[in-house]
């Protein structure tokens, strides 16, 4: 679908932006380094008894859809010590309804990150069918991807981090990507069904079903940090792997790169897409949730911001413009990359319709950032408090607008690393 330029008079004419900083925020930070030998060294550390009988198995291993720091290295150093233990990996697409919710959609997800069989030396096997392992005592079905459950074993691989829908001792991590991502579309739809408030309980009961049919080797659970590496990465036996993912989780809280600023004004956010958060863009940083229930958990982690501009899609989400809803404003070269059908697809499957809602959109990046000054109840606009970020998980350096710097000299945690300078846009009105 294409959108037409809008002819319309903005109300903003004459608007000049103020000046923008750069700004550092410190956060906690444990890099591991070489995280490749890390997870070769845990691996090769499980007690026999867990890797014991592995020869000739076949053992399929999770891959989810989210971007991940050295991920493609990662699976393959699983692969290839799968292999020394004398087992037969294979890699399957672990994403619930994501990339289109067809099986090859997720080969191709999974290629773009250049998980393939050429380079990990092991089958990538994708299908969107599922077999039932259990049904609970209150008719909630148990799902598992079909090349999974057919398999000797599996190896459940996924970051821990913060939900952007509710809040529990379980998020996102090693039990949803069970329920869910394993769960393909069938597993992600039935879930969601059941709700957001009862999503954390219903982790736990439906990963101890499929736990109870499923053999789940071990598993890896990684958290990310604000600098875009892998912070920590323990290997897990499978009967401690509920307590380490509830304790995974709340190393990711505390730690989870997040905006200072008690209050913005606008926040310009460069792009969004799938790999960066399931909402697009995380409500743990914006505040942004469309489940009221769940609202103040939200607020309490995020400023307070009254106007939100996309400006871009990601390339890797592929049209996919979940979260655009939550914002108030997008440019018109985001509008311009929206797939009704990817995006329409992966809403309806998690029941969160105002995500796929499309906003207001402008002409150019000049126009959208003007609109958004121009009507955030403003008496003087020079004094605006506007951010701009990359996303929503590259968060060490911002961009901040001069109308910021005297909170901002408030913060031990926040540096102001350069001198103030004008917005430039280019002959379109764009930033780039």
């Amino acid at each position: 679908m294409h959108f037409d330029r809008l002819n319309y008079k903005p109300m903003h004419e004459g608007l000049e932006l103020p000046q923008m900083v750069r700004v550092r925020q410190c956060f906690p930070n444990h890099s591991i380094k070489e995280p490749e030998k890390y997870l070769q060294s845990r691996l090769r550390a499980l007690e026999p008894a867990v890797i014991g009988g592995l020869r000739g198995k076949r053992i399929g291993i999770s891959a989810g859809s989210r971007g991940l720091p050295h991920y493609k290295e990662l699976m393959k150093v699983m692969c290839d010590q799968l292999r020394e233990w004398g087992a037969e990996p294979f890699v399957f697409p672990a994403m619930g309804s994501h990339a289109g919710a067809t099986a090859e959609g997720q080969k191709n997800h999974l290629a773009q990150f250049g998980l393939c069989e050429e380079y990990l030396g092991a089958p990538v096997l994708s299908t969107m069918a599922v077999e039932t392992v259990e049904t609970l005592e209150d008719g909630f079905p148990v799902y598992c991807d079909k090349y999974a459950c057919e398999a000797d074993g599996i190896v459940v691989f996924n970051k821990i981090k913060p939900h952007t829908h509710f809040k529990y001792k379980h998020e996102s991590g090693l039990l949803k990507m069970i329920c869910i991502g394993i769960g393909k579309h069938m597993g992600a739809d039935t879930f969601h069904a059941w709700g957001y408030d009862d999503f954390g309980p219903n982790l736990e009961r439906v990963s101890r079903a499929f736990l109870r049919n499923v053999n789940v080797v071990f598993s890896v659970g990684m958290i990310q940090t604000p600098s875009d590496d892998i912070g920590y990465l323990e290997v897990i036996p499978t009967d401690r792997l509920l307590e380490r993912d509830a304790a995974m989780q709340e190393i990711a809280k505390n730690e989870m790169p997040r905006l200072k600023l008690p209050k913005i004004d606008v926040l310009v956010i460069d792009e969004i897409g799938k790999e960066i958060s399931g909402a697009g863009m995380d409500p743990n940083v914006t505040g942004r949730t469309e489940r009221r229930s769940q609202f103040d958990g939200f607020q309490r982690v995020a400023p307070d911001i009254e106007k939100i501009v996309l400006l871009d899609i990601t390339d890797a989400a592929h049209g996919n413009a979940t979260g655009a809803g939550a914002a108030d404003i997008i440019s018109y070269r985001f509008a311009n990359k929206i797939d009704f059908s990817s995006t329409y697809t992966n809403i309806i499957t998690a029941k969160s319709f105002r995500m796929g809602a499309m906003p207001l959109y402008a002409n150019n990046d000049r126009d959208a950032i003007g609109m958004a000054v121009a009507n955030s109840f403003l008496l003087d606009t020079s004094k605006a408090k506007i951010v701009r970020i990359k996303n929503t998980l590259m968060l060490e350096e911002i961009e901040c607008s001069v109308g910021c710097l005297e909170e901002i000299a408030e913060h031990d945690d926040m540096q102001v690393i350069s001198e103030p300078y004008g917005w430039i846009f280019d002959e379109n009105g764009n930033l780039w």
